[in-house]
Protein backbone atom coordinates (compact mmCIF):
# COMPACT_ATOMS: atom_id res chain seq x y z
CA UNK A 1 0.00 0.00 0.00
CA UNK A 2 1.33 3.51 -1.15
CA UNK A 3 1.70 5.78 1.85
CA UNK A 4 0.71 9.80 1.73
CA UNK A 5 1.80 12.02 -0.78
CA UNK A 6 3.73 14.58 0.59
CA UNK A 7 3.25 18.28 -1.13
CA UNK A 8 5.41 20.69 -1.02
CA UNK A 9 3.52 24.07 -0.56
CA UNK A 10 6.89 26.85 0.31
CA UNK A 11 10.30 25.96 -1.15
CA UNK A 12 13.05 26.20 1.43
CA UNK A 13 15.02 29.62 1.78
CA UNK A 14 18.36 27.80 -0.11
CA UNK A 15 15.65 26.56 -2.87
CA UNK A 16 14.59 29.79 -3.00
CA UNK A 17 17.42 31.38 -4.08
CA UNK A 18 18.53 29.25 -6.71
CA UNK A 19 15.17 29.07 -8.40
CA UNK A 20 15.27 32.77 -8.43
CA UNK A 21 18.97 32.37 -9.80
CA UNK A 22 17.42 30.62 -12.73
CA UNK A 23 14.32 32.69 -13.42
CA UNK A 24 17.19 35.30 -13.56
CA UNK A 25 19.32 33.28 -16.02
CA UNK A 26 15.89 32.46 -18.52
CA UNK A 27 15.41 36.26 -18.35
CA UNK A 28 19.17 37.31 -19.41
CA UNK A 29 18.88 35.03 -22.27
CA UNK A 30 15.92 36.54 -23.35
CA UNK A 31 15.71 38.41 -26.81
CA UNK A 32 16.06 42.55 -26.21
CA UNK A 33 12.69 42.58 -28.17
CA UNK A 34 11.11 40.11 -26.03
CA UNK A 35 12.23 41.88 -22.82
CA UNK A 36 10.82 45.50 -23.60
CA UNK A 37 7.86 43.59 -25.32
CA UNK A 38 7.08 42.17 -21.83
CA UNK A 39 8.12 45.25 -19.99
CA UNK A 40 5.36 47.22 -21.92
CA UNK A 41 2.93 44.45 -20.67
CA UNK A 42 4.12 44.88 -16.68
CA UNK A 43 3.93 48.99 -16.77
CA UNK A 44 0.33 48.80 -18.79
CA UNK A 45 -0.63 46.10 -16.24
CA UNK A 46 0.75 48.63 -13.29
CA UNK A 47 -1.84 51.86 -15.00
CA UNK A 48 -4.23 49.66 -15.08
CA UNK A 49 -4.40 48.54 -11.20
CA UNK A 50 -3.25 51.90 -10.73
CA UNK A 51 -6.74 52.87 -11.70
CA UNK A 52 -8.75 50.41 -8.85
CA UNK A 53 -5.91 51.54 -6.85
CA UNK A 54 -7.09 55.37 -7.00
CA UNK A 55 -11.13 54.46 -6.94
CA UNK A 56 -11.40 53.04 -3.76
CA UNK A 57 -8.87 54.06 -1.12
CA UNK A 58 -8.84 57.89 -1.66
CA UNK A 59 -11.96 58.06 -2.57
CA UNK A 60 -13.12 56.78 1.40
CA UNK A 61 -13.19 60.34 3.05
CA UNK A 62 -15.17 59.03 5.79
CA UNK A 63 -12.51 56.35 6.77
CA UNK A 64 -9.57 58.76 6.02
CA UNK A 65 -10.98 61.21 8.56
CA UNK A 66 -12.32 58.50 11.51
CA UNK A 67 -9.37 55.89 11.02
CA UNK A 68 -6.25 57.03 8.75
CA UNK A 69 -3.86 54.26 9.08
CA UNK A 70 -7.06 51.89 8.12
CA UNK A 71 -7.45 54.14 4.97
CA UNK A 72 -3.74 54.08 4.00
CA UNK A 73 -3.94 50.08 4.57
CA UNK A 74 -7.33 50.11 2.04
CA UNK A 75 -5.48 51.95 -0.61
CA UNK A 76 -2.28 50.04 -0.80
CA UNK A 77 -4.43 46.79 -0.50
CA UNK A 78 -6.83 47.37 -3.34
CA UNK A 79 -4.93 47.21 -6.55
CA UNK A 80 -1.53 47.22 -6.70
CA UNK A 81 -0.71 43.14 -4.86
CA UNK A 82 -2.76 42.57 -8.48
CA UNK A 83 -0.59 43.97 -10.44
CA UNK A 84 2.49 41.62 -9.18
CA UNK A 85 0.46 38.57 -9.31
CA UNK A 86 -0.31 39.70 -12.94
CA UNK A 87 3.63 39.88 -13.71
CA UNK A 88 4.76 36.46 -11.92
CA UNK A 89 1.53 34.64 -12.96
CA UNK A 90 1.12 35.84 -16.29
CA UNK A 91 4.30 36.82 -17.72
CA UNK A 92 5.91 40.20 -17.80
CA UNK A 93 9.36 41.42 -17.12
CA UNK A 94 9.24 43.82 -14.29
CA UNK A 95 12.66 46.01 -13.62
CA UNK A 96 12.69 46.26 -9.76
CA UNK A 97 12.65 42.47 -10.20
CA UNK A 98 14.94 42.39 -12.27
CA UNK A 99 17.21 44.52 -10.29
CA UNK A 100 17.85 41.03 -7.83
CA UNK A 101 16.97 38.05 -9.78
CA UNK A 102 19.45 38.83 -12.57
CA UNK A 103 22.33 39.94 -9.96
CA UNK A 104 21.37 36.68 -8.67
CA UNK A 105 22.33 34.81 -12.29
CA UNK A 106 25.23 36.92 -12.29
CA UNK A 107 26.69 35.55 -8.86
CA UNK A 108 26.01 31.71 -9.72
CA UNK A 109 27.75 32.24 -13.00
CA UNK A 110 24.11 31.67 -15.28
CA UNK A 111 24.60 35.37 -16.28
CA UNK A 112 27.27 37.66 -17.46
CA UNK A 113 27.21 41.76 -16.90
CA UNK A 114 26.82 42.60 -20.20
CA UNK A 115 23.22 40.28 -20.44
CA UNK A 116 21.98 42.11 -17.06
CA UNK A 117 22.40 44.92 -18.34
CA UNK A 118 20.28 44.30 -21.69
CA UNK A 119 17.55 43.14 -19.07
CA UNK A 120 17.66 46.09 -17.11
CA UNK A 121 17.58 48.33 -20.29
CA UNK A 122 15.49 46.54 -21.83
CA UNK A 123 12.76 46.05 -19.04
CA UNK A 124 13.22 49.49 -17.86
CA UNK A 125 12.54 51.26 -21.62
CA UNK A 126 9.61 48.78 -21.58
CA UNK A 127 7.79 49.40 -18.04
CA UNK A 128 8.61 53.27 -19.23
CA UNK A 129 6.63 52.58 -22.74
CA UNK A 130 3.77 50.37 -20.51
CA UNK A 131 3.22 52.89 -18.28
CA UNK A 132 2.71 55.80 -20.69
CA UNK A 133 0.30 53.56 -22.40
CA UNK A 134 -1.89 53.10 -18.80
CA UNK A 135 -1.61 56.64 -18.72
CA UNK A 136 -3.13 57.23 -22.31
CA UNK A 137 -5.53 54.90 -21.52
CA UNK A 138 -6.81 56.56 -18.01
CA UNK A 139 -6.85 59.90 -19.00
CA UNK A 140 -8.89 59.05 -22.56
CA UNK A 141 -11.63 56.37 -20.75
CA UNK A 142 -13.88 59.14 -19.33
CA UNK A 143 -13.36 58.19 -15.59
CA UNK A 144 -11.05 60.21 -14.64
CA UNK A 145 -13.06 62.78 -11.96
CA UNK A 146 -12.66 59.39 -9.74
CA UNK A 147 -9.18 59.21 -10.40
CA UNK A 148 -8.33 63.18 -9.22
CA UNK A 149 -8.41 62.91 -5.25
CA UNK A 150 -5.28 60.15 -6.02
CA UNK A 151 -3.50 62.10 -8.40
CA UNK A 152 -3.61 65.62 -6.57
CA UNK A 153 -1.85 63.84 -3.44
CA UNK A 154 0.09 61.29 -4.77
CA UNK A 155 1.49 63.11 -7.42
CA UNK A 156 2.60 66.26 -5.31
CA UNK A 157 3.50 63.95 -2.65
CA UNK A 158 6.31 62.21 -4.80
CA UNK A 159 8.60 65.47 -5.82
CA UNK A 160 7.96 66.90 -2.33
CA UNK A 161 11.04 65.16 -0.73
CA UNK A 162 14.37 65.60 -0.65
CA UNK A 163 16.79 63.41 -2.82
CA UNK A 164 18.57 61.55 0.10
CA UNK A 165 14.76 60.96 1.97
CA UNK A 166 13.92 59.70 -1.85
CA UNK A 167 16.54 57.57 -2.25
CA UNK A 168 15.91 55.68 1.06
CA UNK A 169 12.10 55.52 0.59
CA UNK A 170 13.15 53.68 -2.62
CA UNK A 171 15.80 51.14 -1.25
CA UNK A 172 12.54 50.12 1.60
CA UNK A 173 10.36 49.68 -1.07
CA UNK A 174 11.85 47.90 -3.78
CA UNK A 175 13.49 45.41 -0.26
CA UNK A 176 9.38 45.03 0.20
CA UNK A 177 8.92 44.32 -3.59
CA UNK A 178 11.79 41.71 -4.21
CA UNK A 179 10.45 39.87 -1.09
CA UNK A 180 7.33 39.11 -1.95
CA UNK A 181 8.73 38.06 -5.53
CA UNK A 182 11.23 35.64 -3.57
CA UNK A 183 7.93 34.54 -1.29
CA UNK A 184 5.81 33.67 -4.31
CA UNK A 185 8.52 31.86 -5.82
CA UNK A 186 8.51 30.12 -2.85
CA UNK A 187 4.86 29.29 -2.63
CA UNK A 188 3.66 26.62 -4.95
CA UNK A 189 -0.10 27.32 -5.07
CA UNK A 190 -2.00 30.50 -6.34
CA UNK A 191 -2.92 31.23 -3.28
CA UNK A 192 -0.10 31.26 -1.54
CA UNK A 193 1.80 33.51 -4.79
CA UNK A 194 -1.42 36.21 -3.81
CA UNK A 195 -0.67 36.04 0.02
CA UNK A 196 2.95 36.82 -0.78
CA UNK A 197 2.17 39.65 -3.36
CA UNK A 198 -0.26 41.19 -0.99
CA UNK A 199 2.39 41.03 2.18
CA UNK A 200 4.82 43.16 0.83
CA UNK A 201 2.99 44.80 -1.96
CA UNK A 202 0.36 46.87 0.60
CA UNK A 203 3.25 47.26 2.97
CA UNK A 204 5.65 49.57 1.10
CA UNK A 205 2.41 51.01 -0.53
CA UNK A 206 1.00 51.83 2.96
CA UNK A 207 3.84 53.15 4.71
CA UNK A 208 4.50 55.82 1.58
CA UNK A 209 7.44 54.46 0.35
CA UNK A 210 8.86 55.04 -3.59
CA UNK A 211 8.69 52.47 -6.67
CA UNK A 212 10.39 53.94 -9.92
CA UNK A 213 7.95 51.95 -12.14
CA UNK A 214 4.73 53.10 -9.91
CA UNK A 215 5.42 56.61 -10.07
CA UNK A 216 6.07 56.47 -14.00
CA UNK A 217 1.96 56.45 -13.63
CA UNK A 218 1.16 58.60 -11.17
CA UNK A 219 3.87 61.63 -11.59
CA UNK A 220 2.96 62.00 -15.37
CA UNK A 221 -0.69 62.04 -14.42
CA UNK A 222 -0.16 64.88 -12.22
CA UNK A 223 2.23 66.53 -14.87
CA UNK A 224 -0.48 65.95 -17.49
CA UNK A 225 -3.67 67.21 -15.82
CA UNK A 226 -1.45 70.07 -14.83
CA UNK A 227 -1.28 69.44 -10.73
CA UNK A 228 0.32 72.42 -9.32
CA UNK A 229 4.09 72.11 -8.62
CA UNK A 230 4.60 68.64 -10.94
CA UNK A 231 6.63 69.32 -13.88
CA UNK A 232 8.72 67.31 -15.76
CA UNK A 233 11.85 68.22 -14.42
CA UNK A 234 10.81 68.20 -11.07
CA UNK A 235 9.36 63.88 -11.84
CA UNK A 236 13.10 63.21 -13.05
CA UNK A 237 15.04 64.78 -10.90
CA UNK A 238 13.43 64.68 -7.39
CA UNK A 239 12.05 61.38 -8.13
CA UNK A 240 12.54 59.03 -10.92
CA UNK A 241 16.30 59.06 -10.39
CA UNK A 242 17.10 58.73 -6.78
CA UNK A 243 13.91 56.05 -6.93
CA UNK A 244 15.68 54.10 -9.90
CA UNK A 245 18.91 54.05 -7.92
CA UNK A 246 17.48 53.30 -4.57
CA UNK A 247 15.33 50.47 -5.92
CA UNK A 248 18.90 49.05 -7.45
CA UNK A 249 20.33 48.99 -4.42
CA UNK A 250 18.01 47.43 -3.08
CA UNK A 251 17.28 44.45 -5.17
CA UNK A 252 21.09 43.93 -6.23
CA UNK A 253 22.57 44.63 -2.56
CA UNK A 254 20.11 43.88 0.08
CA UNK A 255 18.27 41.07 -1.47
CA UNK A 256 20.36 39.34 -4.06
CA UNK A 257 23.83 40.01 -2.37
CA UNK A 258 22.70 38.84 0.88
CA UNK A 259 21.62 36.14 -0.31
CA UNK A 260 24.47 34.78 -2.36
CA UNK A 261 26.22 35.41 0.44
CA UNK A 262 23.92 32.88 2.69
CA UNK A 263 22.79 30.57 -0.07
CA UNK A 264 25.11 31.01 -3.06
CA UNK A 265 28.45 31.30 -4.65
CA UNK A 266 29.49 34.15 -2.34
CA UNK A 267 28.69 32.69 0.78
CA UNK A 268 31.14 29.80 -0.66
CA UNK A 269 33.90 31.53 -1.83
CA UNK A 270 33.66 34.02 1.91
CA UNK A 271 32.66 31.46 4.12
CA UNK A 272 35.00 28.77 2.62
CA UNK A 273 31.96 26.41 2.24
Amino acid sequence: MNGPVQIVGVLPPAAVYQAAANAGAAKAAMPFGKTVLLGIVAGAYIGLCAALLMTVGPNCPGIAQSNPGLAKYITAAIGFPFVLLMILVCGAELFTGNTAMLPAAVFEGKATLGQLAKNWAGSYLGNALGCALGCLLLLNCGLMPQFTNAINAISVAKVSYPFKETFVKAIMANWFVVLSVWQATAAQTMGGKFIACLSGISAFVAIGLEHCVANMVFVPLGVLTGVPGVTWSAFLLHNLLPVTLGNIVAGALCMATTYSLAYGSLGKKVWKQ
